[in-house]
C-alpha cells in the first residue's frame, strides 16, 4: 500500500517521487493541492507538476474535494465556535482561489484537445475532406476497392467490438477479454455477489474511513455498483444535510442556529458524511478516467486498427487516381475557404456552411453538373 503523506511534507518530498504517491491514493493527491494552494514553501517544480495536461483534471478534482472538506470544517468551527475557524477559513478561500484556476486550466485542455482531435485535423485538411466526400459520392467503388486493399494487407473483416450501454459494460468487456488486467480477489467475488444494500453499507463505511480505503470496491468490474452505491447514498444523505443537491453542499440554511443541538449536530454530521460521499465520488471518475484512458491507448496500438487504417488510406488514394477530375473539383470547391494551402478554417468544420457545401458537391456529382462540359452546355 503506497504510505499516506501529510500537509507539513509535501513542500519536502521531490516532484518526481510525488507523482507515485499521488497516482496511487487520490487523498495524497488531495494533500498535495491544498499544500500547494496555501503553502509559499512548495517547490515550483511540484506547482508545475499539478498543471501539467496529464494532472490539470485530478488537480482540479483534488481541490473540488478539498473545498468540501474545509468547508464543513469551518461550518462545524463556526458552530462550537472552535478558535482554529480564521486559519481554516483562509485555507477554504486559498483552496478556492486554486479551483478557479485549475477550472480555466482544463477547460483551456479540453478546447486544445477537441480542437487537435483526428476528427477536427481531418476537417480541417482540404485533401483529406475531398477524400472523404468522394468515397460519399461513390460508395460502391470504395467498398470494391476497400476491400482489394484489405486483402492484399491481409487484413480480414473487422468483428469490432460490441456496442456498450455504458463505460462499466466496456470495462467488463475489456476484462473478459483481457484488454484490461485486475485479479479478483475473495472480496471482490464477494461483492459481485453481493446484494446492492451489502455493497452500499460497504461503501458507506469506505467513506467513512478518510484513513482507509476499500480495494474491492476499487477494482474495475465493482466500479458500477461502487457509484450506484455512493449515488443513493448521497441522494438520501442530502435531505438530512440540508444540501442544495447530493452533488453541492451549498450554504447551511437560515434556520440552522436556531435548531435544537442535538439537530445542529446531526446536520453537521450527515453534511461531513455528504462531503465523504462527493470525495469518493470524484475518486471513482478517477478510476474510470484512468482506465478508459488504457483502453484508448490500447486501441491505437492494436495492429489490425493500424492495418485497417492503412488499407482506407490506400483505397482512398486508389479512389482519387480513378476520379482525378471529380477530386480536383472538391478541392476547387473548398479553395476559396483555405487559410492557407490545404488548410480549412476550424470555425468552418463544424458549421452549417460546410454541410450546405458538403451537399452541394454530392448533388453536383451525383447529376454531373460539376462537369465543365455541363457547366459550358
Amino acid at each position: 500500500m503506497v504510505e499516506k503523506i501529510r500537509l507539513a511534507d509535501v513542500e519536502h518530498v521531490p516532484a518526481d517521487d510525488l507523482v507515485s504517491l499521488i497516482s496511487d491514493r487520490f487523498d495524497n493527491l488531495v494533500t498535495v493541492a491544498v499544500a500547494e494552494a496555501v503553502s509559499g514553501y512548495v517547490p515550483q517544480r511540484t506547482r508545475r507538476l499539478l498543471r501539467r495536461p496529464e494532472w490539470r483534471q485530478d488537480w482540479q478534482d483534488a481541490l473540488l474535494c478539498a473545498d468540501g472538506e474545509l468547508q464543513v470544517a469551518t461550518e462545524r468551527m463556526r458552530y462550537t465556535g472552535d478558535p482554529r475557524l480564521g486559519t481554516t477559513e483562509r485555507r477554504l478561500r486559498r483552496v478556492r482561489v486554486r479551483r478557479n484556476e485549475a477550472s480555466v486550466l482544463v477547460k483551456k485542455l479540453r478546447r486544445h484537445d477537441y480542437h487537435n482531435s483526428v476528427e477536427r485535423r481531418t476537417g480541417t485538411d482540404s485533401r483529406l475532406t475531398a477524400r472523404g466526400w468522394l468515397r460519399v459520392a461513390f460508395p460502391e467503388e470504395y467498398a470494391a476497392l476497400l476491400a482489394g486493399e484489405r486483402a492484399r494487407l491481409d487484413v480480414g473483416e473487422a468483428t469490432g467490438e460490441p456496442s456498450f450501454r455504458d463505460v462499466h459494460e466496456q470495462i467488463a468487456y475489456a476484462c473478459a477479454h483481457g484488454l484490461l488486467t485486475a485479479p479478483r480477489t475473495p472480496e471482490v467475488d464477494g461483492l459481485l455477489a453481493a446484494a446492492d444494500t451489502v455493497v452500499r453499507e460497504t461503501a458507506a463505511e469506505d467513506a467513512k474511513d478518510q484513513e482507509g480505503r476499500n480495494t474491492a470496491l476499487r477494482h474495475p468490474l465493482l466500479l458500477g455498483r461502487w457509484e450506484n452505491a455512493l449515488r443513493e447514498l448521497g441522494r438520501t444523505t442530502a435531505v438530512r444535510a440540508r444540501a442544495e443537491t447530493p452533488h453541492a453542499l451549498g450554504v447551511l440554511p437560515d434556520d440552522f442556529y436556531a435548531l435544537p443541538h442535538p439537530e445542529a449536530t446531526g446536520v453537521l454530521n450527515a453534511r461531513r458524511f455528504l462531503a465523504a460521499l462527493q470525495q469518493r465520488r470524484l475518486e471513482y471518475k478517477r478510476y474510470v478516467r484512468q482506465l478508459t484512458q488504457a483502453l484508448r491507448e490500447r486501441a491505437r496500438e492494436n495492429p489490425y486498427v493500424l492495418a485497417a487504417g492503412e488499407a482506407k488510406a490506400g483505397a482512398s488514394a486508389l479512389l482519387v487516381e480513378r476520379y482525378p477530375r471529380e477530386y480536383a473539383y472538391v478541392l476547387g470547391v473548398l479553395r476559396p475557404f483555405e487559410e492557407r494551402d490545404g488548410v480549412l478554417p476550424q470555425e468552418l468544420v463544424s458549421s452549417p456552411r460546410r454541410a450546405e457545401l458538403k451537399r452541394e458537391v454530392l448533388a453536383a456529382l451525383a447529376d454531373g453538373s460539376w462537369a465543365p462540359e455541363a457547366l459550358e452546355g
